[in-house]
Order: structure tokens, then sequence, then C-alpha cells
């Protein structure tokens, strides 16, 4: 029976409004070479970093075995840049030792084409300040090979690495005994190291057996099965729905389990994904525009706050207003809420230089301009608004 090298239980992690993992529980055991996959920015690198003790999570535990030794590639490396690469990848091993280890001299050979690193000017003694994050990443990927680990997570260890390269690596991870997480986007490579894929997406993780090619076809598989059991569901709810509207609205003799049962078909649905559009799709009928300002301008005393704003704000639409204090936020809320209400005004009233009337309104109505408007309340002040700015309210 495998051991169970570490544990995830429950993970949740929130970024900003975004749950990239929600209650996410999983297990590495050993011999497990387990490929990460999903798209950008659903969490892959995440997850593996949490898996490694890199990330804390919001909720949920993370528990490593006893004694547990774990070696983790970043797509960012920490090596020291004045340190030299014999100092980071062979340490103070002397050069008859580590010639005589059979994996230093295979990684050294795959990663950099000898043992003398003919694409390093001084060989392994090269300082490594001054190369380029691809020599960088080959030199972390290195150090990291050569020592012994129970458990190996890779972030994007193909990147960087010409055709040779990740070929030699494929064939060095299925020899070495370690567990191994990696995530990649080389299809080729699953292949041939990976033998159980997780596919994270919408804040869920699915294991899937095999490599990147059984994994494709499983997931198209669990898709069909899935869509086929949600029309299940939907002609389910459909008769439900139409069973418990039969008879009369006050009769309450309706076996309850079978109320209860239909509730539960719909217990499940989620909210809408985006409110915003769906509110604006509702309220499509209200027209094309709310309000419509023209060469505005507002002025407080002497200040001029906005000057020959044109601004056009349509229905559904959510806007913040953001700026210092005494920019002019809430004179400009002011002006559109008194245009709104100001509906039918002929003329301004005194200390106003602009009129409203929605779009609506009867051309033949019109109100003096002593009147007060229908809803709401009016009071001159020492602002003054000029140009146009109009409510429209078509249905």
């Amino acid at each position: 029976m495998a051991v169970n090298l570490v544990n995830v239980e429950n993970v949740s992690k929130v970024y900003g409004t975004r749950a990239l993992l929600d209650g996410v529980s999983l297990g590495v055991s050993e011999g497990d070479r387990i490929g990460v996959v999903g798209r950008n920015g659903d969490g892959k690198t995440t997850l593996i970093r949490m898996l490694a003790r890199l990330e804390e999570a919001d909720s949920g535990r993370v528990t490593h075995s006893g004694g547990l030794r774990l070696g983790v590639l970043t797509q960012h490396d920490s090596l020291d840049p004045e340190a030299t690469i014999r100092h980071e990848v062979i340490g103070v091993m002397a050069d008859h030792e580590w010639a005589g280890s059979a994996k230093i001299r295979d990684v050294l050979t795959g990663l950099f084409g000898g043992l003398d690193l003919p694409g390093f000017e001084k060989g392994l003694d090269t300082v490594i300040g001054p190369l380029s994050g691809g020599e960088r990443r080959r030199i972390a990927l290195a150090k990291l090979l050569i020592e012994d680990q129970d458990l190996i997570v890779l972030d994007e260890p193909t990147n960087h690495l010409d055709v040779e390269g990740i070929s030699w690596l494929a064939k060095h991870l299925q020899e070495r005994r370690s567990a191994l997480v990696c995530v990649t986007h080389d299809r080729w490579f699953l292949d041939q190291v990976c033998t159980r894929m997780w596919d994270v997406q919408r804040g869920d993780v699915h294991e899937y057996e095999g490599g990147y090619s059984d994994y494709v076809f499983a997931r198209a598989e669990r898709e069909r099965i899935a869509a086929t059991e949600e029309t299940k569901r939907q002609n389910l709810m459909r008769k439900e729905l139409a069973w418990l509207r039969r008879g009369a609205p006050a009769r309450t003799s309706k076996p309850r389990y079978r109320i209860e049962a239909a509730n539960e078909l719909i217990a499940d649905v989620p909210p809408p994904r985006d409110t915003s559009e769906l509110m604006k799709f509702a309220n499509a009928r209200l027209g094309k525009t709310v309000f419509d300002l023209e060469d505005v301008g507002i002025t407080a005393g002497p200040k001029e706050l906005l000057k020959h704003l044109t601004w056009q704000l349509g229905p559904g639409d959510r806007i913040g207003l953001v700026g210092v204090n005494g920019a002019g936020k809430t004179s400009l809320l002011r002006a559109l809420a008194e245009a709104a209400v100001s509906q039918g005004r002929s003329s301004p009233q005194p200390g106003r230089s602009w009129s409203a009337r929605p779009s609506g309104w009867p051309t033949s109505r019109r109100t003096s301009p002593n009147s007060r408007p229908r809803c709401g309340s009016w009071r001159p002040c020492s602002r003054s608004v000029t140009g146009s700015t109009s409510a429209r309210a078509g249905r």
C-alpha cells in the first residue's frame, strides 16, 4: 500500500471577489505522477503553492508526512546572484566526488550539454548574476534534480528548454522514484510523464486516470454525462412545476413530499453569472438612454467644477464617481437628479441655466416657470449648471 505524502483537506482560496479554490480535498501518495491542467488564472499555480506550503490557504488544512523531502521549482528562482553555478548546483563537493556520481553527470549533460557547460564562458565558475532568465531557470532545475526528494513539485518546467532538453527531462522523471506534481501546457510532456491528471476549473479540481490523451477523452465523456443529467433534470422540473400549478390556487392538499422534491430540483440552480448584463437586458424596454448630458458645465460660486461635459448614461450601467473632495461628484449627481425631477419644465428656475424634459413627455404639456415639480423638491442654491441635461424615459 502506497504511503500518503501530502493531504489537502477542504482547502479554499479567494483573491478579491473570485474564489480560485472552493473546498478542495486531494492527496498525493508515493509513486504518483500528477499533471495539473486548466485555463490560465484558474488556480493551478495557487494549488501547487499551497500543496508545497509556500502559500497559506484561507481555510482548510494541508498536511505533510513526517520527514517529507520536498523539492519545488517555482516560476521565480531564489538563486544568489553573487554565487557561481558550482556553488548553487554542486555545493562543496570536490570535482572527483561529483564527477563520480552518475546522477550529477546525467543532469549536467541533459540540461547544459556537457560536464564543462559549453554554453557558459567560465563553465561551473560562471557568476549567476549576469545570466538570462532562461539560464537561471535551468540552473534552478539542475539544483533541484541533483538532490534526493520524496516529492517533486514543478511549475512550468519545460519553459526555456529546447526540444532535446524537454525529451531528456521527461525520460529523467520517468526513471526517478520520487512522486511528482507538475503544471505545464506541454501536452506531449504530460503524456510521457504523468499517470493522473488534476483539472482545475471553477474553484474545483476534477481527477482523471491516465495521461493527457486519456484525460481529454474522459473529460469529454464526463461533460456528456453531465449534459444528459441536466437535460433529465430540466424535463423533470418542468413536469413537477406543471403539476404544482394544476388545480385551484387555494388548494393545499398536494402531497408535501412531492412539493419538497420539486423544490430540491431547483435548489442547486446557480445564480445568474452576470447580473449587470441581465439588468441591462431587463431594462432595455426603458429606452436606449437614461441620461444624456451635452456640453454641461457646473460651477459653485467662483469655482468651476465641470466644463464641457458630454456623457451618456444607458439603462443598467453601473458607474462609480471618484475624485478628491470638492471636485464636483455630488454636484454632478444633484444635477442628474434634478434633471429627472424637473420633467416637462420649459424654462429654467431662478439660479439655473439648464432645463430637462423626458423624451416620453408630451410636447404639448407645459408647466409655468414658477410651478414646482410633480415629485421631489427643488430649492435654489449658489451652484449653477449650464448646458443641456436631459433625463429620458422611453418605453
